[in-house]
């Protein structure tokens, strides 16, 4: 959507337009716009869907790093360099608390080893080894999050300022849409008379210079209208179903034994893809319910069709689908 475009701003507040109007906070910033590196990614960023989020990845007591785009686990070094020398004081301590140990605390004992080694397994590596990794994990962490660097920072808000535009963004499309259909209801409101009427209304603000035939020997044309000295003819469907191309089919032919230069079909429902399909490369021009309320604001969106001269004549009717 346009930033710019007041209708959708209206109701916004003045710090919510102003971020719309920032273009830089349109995208979300990418770490490496900043200069930030692999480790620095490690404090609270992480790819999910092409795109940097700043909460940290689900990652149990594991540490996570960043490489080639991808998070991977690995097992601190740090935590194995606190861990061991911690086993191995906790296993003095053991020691020295068991002074009459069966056989003795000798290299010789075989039990002396076995209490060793299964110490180091349960309790020691199950799960002694994973609660240190996890509070080294924590401790690094926050140490990043309290002191991030100068490109970190400026991406975090960077990041900020981007979700405030997507909320900015959001909420001045739900004000377009409700906007939009508080005017639909209004042509939806009217009868088939009512809707000739306004659509005639509608067409002399674009120099169409309408007539509405009105009763029901109008021939299939419902508004007649000429516009830089050519006539056209028009047909209005108040209904809420898509015309069927049999409808312009008809209108084509009307063209015809009217001698029109153009015609216009217009729908409250919108229009089929055969009917579409059939309009096209043909002076007929099918307006919805969108294009009147464009219309009605004050875009000639026939404007560029006629400049181009795809007016013309026709000298036959085409009445293949």
């Amino acid at each position: 959507m346009e930033p710019t475009d007041s209708k959708r701003c209206d109701n916004l507040t003045d710090e919510q337009r102003a971020i719309l109007n920032n273009q830089a906070a349109a995208s979300c910033p990418q770490p490496i716009d900043y200069g930030l590196t692999y480790e620095e990614t490690f404090n609270g960023l992480y790819l999910r869907d092409g795109r940097f989020r700043e909460e940290t990845p689900e990652c149990g007591v594991g540490e996570l790093k960043y490489k080639q785009g991808e998070w991977i686990r690995f097992w601190s070094g740090w935590a194995v360099a606190i861990w061991f020398p911690l086993y191995i004081l906790g296993f003095a301590a053991v020691v020295v608390l068991n002074p009459d140990f069966p056989d003795g605390w000798t290299w010789s004992n075989p039990r002396a080893f076995k209490v060793f080694f299964l110490g180091m397994v349960m309790p020691g590596f199950f799960p002694g080894f994973f609660v240190i990794s996890g509070v080294v994990h924590a401790v690094v962490e926050s140490y990043k999050r309290r002191h991030p660097s100068a490109g970190l920072l400026a991406y975090r808000q960077a990041l900020c300022l981007h979700r405030s535009y997507v909320a900015a963004a959001r909420e001045a499309e739900q004000i377009e849409l409700a906007l939009l259909k508080q005017k639909r209801s209004y042509w939806e409101s009217l009868n088939g008379y009512e809707f000739e009427r306004a659509t005639a209304e509608v067409l002399e603000k674009h120099q169409f210079n309408p007539k509405v035939t009105g009763g029901s020997a109008d021939g299939g044309i419902d508004i007649e209208v000429t516009r830089g000295g050519q006539k056209g003819v028009v047909q209005c469907k108040a209904h809420v179903t898509s015309v069927a191309p049999h409808t312009v089919r008809d209108l084509f032919g009307v063209m015809h034994h009217s001698s029109s230069d153009f015609g216009i079909v217009v729908s409250l429902g919108g229009f089929t893809k055969a009917a579409i399909e059939f309009a096209q490369n043909k002076p007929i021009f099918l307006l919805d319910s969108s294009d009147l309320i464009a219309m009605q604001e004050g875009q000639d969106i026939l404007a560029e069709k006629f400049h181009a001269g795809l007016i013309h004549r026709p000298d036959s009717p085409d009445v293949t689908p």
